[in-house]
Order: C-alpha cells, then sequence, then structure tokens
C-alpha cells in the first residue's frame, strides 16, 4: 500500500472513484483526466476523448511545503470526482453557463462542435484560476441536428427537434 497523508483532507460527498495512472504528472489537482489505452488516468490533451472526471485537490502528493503538491506516479493511485460539482483550472478566461471541455494539461477551456464536455461553468474564471462546474459528460454536437445524448438521458438538440414537430 502507498503511504498516504490525510492531513486536512476533507471528506468530498461527490461521487468520486480511484483510478491508476498512467504516467508520471507534475501536478494533477483539480486538472481534466482521461484513459490512455492501457486504461489507466492520464491528463487531458484536448476534447478529443471521452472525459472520465477531474482530480480532486487532495489528489497526488500531499506536500505541507507546497513543492510537490499533487504530483503522482506513474502506477499510483488518483481519486477523481466524477459528477456533482466540483472546481478546475480554467486554462483560458472562462464565463459562467458555457460549455467546457478539456486543454492542454487537463486544464479548462471553452468546447468547440465535436468536443466531449466536461461539464457547464458555474461560475467565471480567469486563466490559472479555480472554475466552478457542473460536471455534465457528453459529447458537443455539431449544430446539424445531430443527437448527442447527455449524461442526463436528453440530448442537447432536443427544443429544436421539438419545434420541428410541432412546426
Amino acid at each position: 500500500m502507498t503511504n498516504r497523508n490525510f492531513n486536512g483532507v476533507q471528506i468530498n460527498q461527490s461521487v468520486t472513484i480511484v483510478e491508476t495512472a498512467g504516467k508520471d504528472m507534475e501536478d494533477c489537482r483539480n486538472r481534466i483526466l482521461v484513459y490512455d489505452e492501457g486504461g489507466d488516468v492520464v491528463l487531458a490533451e484536448n476534447g478529443t476523448k471521452p472525459i472520465i472526471g477531474v482530480a480532486l485537490i487532495e489528489a497526488g502528493v500531499n506536500d505541507i511545503s507546497g513543492a510537490a503538491s499533487g504530483k503522482v506516479a506513474a502506477g499510483a493511485d488518483v481519486d477523481v470526482q466524477i459528477k456533482d460539482i466540483g472546481y478546475v483550472l480554467a486554462g483560458t478566461d472562462i464565463a459562467k453557463g458555457v460549455e467546457v471541455t478539456a486543454g492542454t494539461e487537463g486544464l479548462a477551456v471553452l468546447a468547440a462542435a465535436g468536443d466531449y464536455i466536461v461539464g457547464i461553468a458555474l461560475g467565471s474564471a480567469e486563466k490559472g484560476e479555480y472554475c466552478r462546474l457542473q460536471i455534465l459528460k457528453y459529447q458537443k454536437g455539431s449544430g446539424s441536428g445531430e443527437n448527442k445524448e447527455n449524461s442526463n438521458g436528453g440530448n442537447e438538440n432536443q427544443g429544436e427537434q421539438e419545434e420541428q414537430i410541432n412546426g
């Protein structure tokens, strides 16, 4: 069993899972994660892969000096929040209410058509700040009326489809 320091850890009431790191990560805290080819988690580099969730603020090394906080070695455990409300680090300025996906090093960026979405921003954040996020994982449609089921069992084009049916 890996040595762990639980000083300062608070209980997170959201649904979390523990996964194995697929490679070394300098800092995984509050970053977006995806599975690699081996089924282990790594930092997402863009929105082209299905997103697993967001690493908890307590994930990785808990270094009181802050020098190595969040560091994870390949093969070590990573705590991942997979639903509900959490925080993610912004890789760009994010406005409240926008769809968010993964950018370089697992940082949150604005989603484009076809991207896998990690959630909806519940607050605004500047680059490098924490952004409050409602985690809802789905793939953003192209705007051509295609259906992409979301985590709530609905789809993001539902209103448009209802208008077409009802005339």
